[in-house]
């Protein structure tokens, strides 16, 4: 089954109960959750997935923090973004 996109995710409410009961999070980790939040809006992640990857953020050891925040907003580019494929082919014969 696909996944549905949901409806995209502000910035008030990726702050609303993102941190683990009775945690206060840190300013860095704070922005790590809402750049993961984006990333999910992004890919149209469903809710086990929000869930998963906003655990993995909680669980991450602070030094590691930046490097995941880095990972998380930097634009990616794949080998069919540079290099589309064309759907007409060409002879042999010219």
């Amino acid at each position: 089954m696909k996944k549905q996109a949901s409806t995209r995710t502000t910035a008030s409410q990726a702050r609303r109960g993102m941190g683990a009961e009775g945690e206060k999070l840190t300013p860095l980790r704070s922005m790590v959750l809402q750049a993961a939040r984006r990333r999910c809006d992004d890919v149209g992640d469903g809710p086990e997935a929000r869930a998963a990857m906003k655990a993995d953020v909680l669980a991450m050891p602070p030094e590691l923090l930046a490097d995941l925040l880095t990972a998380l907003t930097t634009l990616r580019y794949t080998r069919a973004d540079l290099f589309p494929t064309t759907t007409t082919e060409r002879s042999a014969t010219p």
